[in-house]
């Protein structure tokens, strides 16, 4: 025999074969063609939860901090308010004591 033809013998021969060849089941069918897809749908998926939480909670933050900033203003308001009330109150005490008592009549 030629070189040749004992190539393709060894290459046989190296393969095993078993005495029944069993056909792949349709679970492992299904797997094989699908793999792929499922997986970019998964990645697209879970790529479109994260970016809509992300969104959600900038959303949320924003929500936050102008409730925040409201109640700052609020307060300042109210501490000024408050400290003008304080100021006018002292001012009216220095005024009654600049204020000469008038003598009673003994």
């Amino acid at each position: 025999m030629t070189v040749s033809r004992r190539l393709p013998s060894l290459a046989r021969s190296t393969r095993r074969s078993f005495a029944t060849k069993k056909e792949p089941g349709p679970t492992s069918q299904f797997y094989k063609t699908f793999t792929r897809p499922i997986a970019k749908v998964l990645v697209v998926a879970v790529f479109t939860y994260q970016f809509v939480y992300w969104g959600w909670v900038k959303l949320e933050a924003d929500e936050h901090q102008e409730n925040t900033d409201a109640e700052i203003a609020d307060l300042e308001a109210k501490v000024t308010a408050l400290d003008k009330a304080r100021k006018a109150e002292i001012e009216a005490k220095e005024q009654e004591k600049e204020k000469p008592k008038k003598k009673g009549w003994w």
